[in-house]
């Protein structure tokens, strides 16, 4: 391991740490910022706000100040809530051009600038376990921020495995000022990494259970350039097997969950006709259609006359219109919002939405299984789609007993997601679109696919068909061409209650391929967004 820092000299942050559990007072906060973030005395405090820790990614309560500047920058700072260690600092103005007298800043510049800045906010013991600046790769690199600037990542070591998820990030402005920093430390004991298998045990491991997925990319998510939107591709995708646990040997994906490979096939055969030109339709058109759809469904549904509209200028224009069921004797009406847009697709349907928002959660005592939630979230697409079913298929996934468990407790729905096709291939992130599906009872209560009719178009953008990519196993050599098998600390984002991410709470020993983040396109080569990113 190298370490970039020398020892401890004056002005080492020491950061007052009160007893167990007491929390910083708000003067405390600030005046803990303010010591460790000299820049603090140009700016003046607009406002500071408690955050409780269930809120944050970390699960650590933290004060949040915004610091405004007579010039018109402000920051924005989030402090521990107990030790005052800063957790983001971030300016938040409009960075200033470069005269036409000032030189670009290097990157040795900027690592410079980074240590420095380092020595205000980290104390010495972690500053001695940190990376040289760079060595490696940031596992969670911003490719399409605004920010412009240096990245410069600072990789946490111990016992000399790097752990890529924790450091620091910062980014150095071409003004030679730190204007985006990020601690992330995992605090508790590690892994033992005396027990782990051989590297070329999980070599092989890799070999035969890593499974990225062929994709249709919307490039232009990930690049600066005026390219075609999309492009077939093969990336690991969130749900797929792509790190080898290296005490048991078993694939994982970027949940940590154990994962094996997906299957994408589409609920039916029906495919819709191609047309490079929607028409669009008017507001009394789009009820039409409203009606029609419900009456796909049980019951009977009478419009209460209420219609909002939204989508403006580029936004595409949305009716949501609002019916009441006619239950019989004795039984509660529910109120249904059906949201078809100006090109007449279905985007929306809620059931009960305002009451169930105002509605104390419960824990569920005896709920539905994740299959059946599939299932029943299956039906409705298929009564609502029943003329897109050969281009959507259903996301093959299922959240850990764990998280299972926390859906009962705080009465969350299950959220069940699908994707279309392009030519037979997942048009990718891009086109996802989700069904919740109420736990206890088993009904549907929402569905939203605003991103319907962005994806599968009949337009020239659309990429070839792949009779000419290369195959799976093409692409994986690629992938061990750009990058090295490396035992590495491993803390993945679980998906949390209310769609909060959060961490495990214990990090994992994997093994990886480390190096550029990127993707290999369908001809055999390698995209890096990396190199994409400093251009």
């Amino acid at each position: 391991m190298t370490t970039v820092f020398a020892s401890a000299g004056g002005g080492i942050l020491t950061p007052v740490v009160h007893a167990a559990e007491k929390t910083l007072s708000e003067k405390e906060a600030i005046a803990l910022a303010q010591k460790q973030l000299t820049m603090l005395s140009e700016y003046k405090l607009r406002d500071a706000e408690f955050v409780d820790g269930i809120e944050m990614l970390w699960g650590k309560s933290i004060w949040y100040t915004s610091w405004d500047k007579e010039n018109g920058g402000s920051l924005g700072v989030q402090q521990d809530a107990t030790s005052g260690k800063i957790w983001k600092y971030e300016y938040l103005g409009e960075e200033q051009d470069l005269d036409a007298n000032q030189k670009k800043l290097t990157e040795d510049q900027a690592f410079q600038v980074a240590t420095q800045f380092l020595k205000q906010v980290a104390t010495e013991e972690e500053r001695s376990r940190l990376s040289k600046p760079n060595e490696y790769p940031d596992s969670e690199i911003f490719y399409t921020r605004d920010k412009q600037g240096i990245d410069v990542n600072f990789t946490r070591i111990e016992n000399g495995i790097p752990f890529l998820e924790n450091g620091f990030r910062l980014i150095v402005g071409n003004d030679g000022e730190v204007i985006y920093f990020e601690r992330r430390w995992t605090e508790g004991k590690l892994p033992d990494a005396s027990k782990v298998i051989e590297i070329t045990e999980a070599e092989k491991k890799w070999d035969e259970g890593a499974f990225p997925t062929f994709l249709n990319k919307d490039m232009a998510s990930v690049s600066r350039k005026e390219s075609e939107p999309y492009q077939l591709v093969y990336e690991f995708q969130s749900n797929d097997p792509q790190f080898v646990d290296a005490i048991t040997g078993k694939m994982l994906d970027s949940y940590g969950q154990v994962a094996k490979e997906r299957k994408i096939q589409p609920l039916g055969k029906t495919v819709p006709p191609s047309t490079e030109e929607r028409k669009l339709i008017t507001k009394d058109e789009a009820q039409k259609i409203a009606e029609q759809q419900l009456k796909k469904l049980p019951g009977t549904y009478l419009s209460n006359g209420r219609v909002i509209e939204s989508g403006s200028g580029s936004d595409p224009k949305v009716w949501f219109f609002e019916f009441t069921s006619q239950p019989g004797e004795g039984k509660k009406s529910d109120t249904v919002k059906i949201g078809i847009d100006a090109s007449g697709y279905l985007v929306q349907y809620n059931v009960n939405q305002k009451n169930r928002s105002r509605e104390e959660s419960k824990k569920i005592e005896k709920g539905i299984t994740w299959e059946q939630a599939q299932e029943s979230a299956r039906k409705l697409v298929q009564t609502f789609y029943s003329d897109q079913l050969g281009i959507i298929y259903a996301v093959d996934y299922a959240p850990s007993e764990e998280r299972i468990k926390e859906i009962w407790e705080n009465d969350e729905p299950y959220e069940i997601e699908f994707g279309y096709l392009i030519n037979g291939v997942p048009a990718g992130d891009s086109s996802i679109f989700q069904v919740n599906v109420d736990a206890e009872t088993g009904e549907v209560v929402d569905l939203y696919n605003h991103l319907y009719n962005l994806g599968p178009s009949g337009d020239s953008s659309l990429p070839p068909k792949n009779e000419d990519a290369i195959d799976l196993n093409a692409a994986k050599k690629v992938v061990k061409e750009n990058k090295k098998l490396m035992l590495t600390y491993f803390h993945p984002k679980v998906r949390g209650s209310n769609g909060i991410m959060k961490m495990l709470e214990q990090p994992l020993l994997v093994y990886r391929y480390v190096g550029e983040k990127g993707l290999v396109t369908a001809d055999g080569k390698w995209h890096s967004f990396t190199k994409e990113r400093k251009q």
